[in-house]
């Protein structure tokens, strides 16, 4: 019983340090190749809690780690390879106007655009220049110059910074 205690906490201390080094962020912002790693470390772990093999499963633990950094490397390289592997933004309102066929493909109806627009603060399509929705699920926007878009900016203030 010892042995798979100490084994337990081995593996997740290893596998901690693993994820550690490959940087990951929340599950929302993982692309596919991320998440499927993740899930598949998460089964490595689970099937050690027995504790059979562990070289092997750390060994394992840390190729889908160089496979996952190799991946992020070759999409950051070749543009073609970041398309295939996390997708592209695709547009869903372009000058205050929906594109509806794009919202189709995203399976993503306009209510939950809408949704998106309303908790970032939007209250009408129109106002959107361009809006797309990011691989990682995310809506990015650009307001319409008379709606704090285009050139305008404003000042960055973090509290309890000066």
């Amino acid at each position: 019983m010892w042995t798979i205690f100490w084994y337990t906490i081995l593996l997740t201390c290893v596998a901690t340090l693993f994820l550690r080094i490959a940087g990951r962020k929340s599950i929302s912002q993982m692309s596919v190749p991320q998440l499927v790693i993740l899930l598949t470390i998460g089964a490595v772990i689970g099937s050690e809690v027995s504790g059979k093999g562990m070289p092997k499963r750390i060994l394992a633990l840390g190729t889908f780690i160089a496979f996952l950094v190799v991946t992020e490397w070759v999409t950051l390289r070749w543009d073609c390879a970041e398309t295939i592997l996390k997708g592209k933004a695709l547009p869903v309102i372009q000058e205050g106007k929906l594109i509806v066929p794009n919202l189709r493909k995203l399976r993503i109806s306009v209510d939950d655009l809408e949704k998106r627009l309303r908790m970032a603060g939007i209250s009408r399509i129109e106002d959107v220049k361009t809006g797309t929705i990011e691989s990682n699920r995310e809506l990015g926007y650009e307001l319409t110059s008379g709606q704090g878009g285009g050139n305008l900016a404003a000042p960055l203030s973090i509290p309890g910074y000066t």
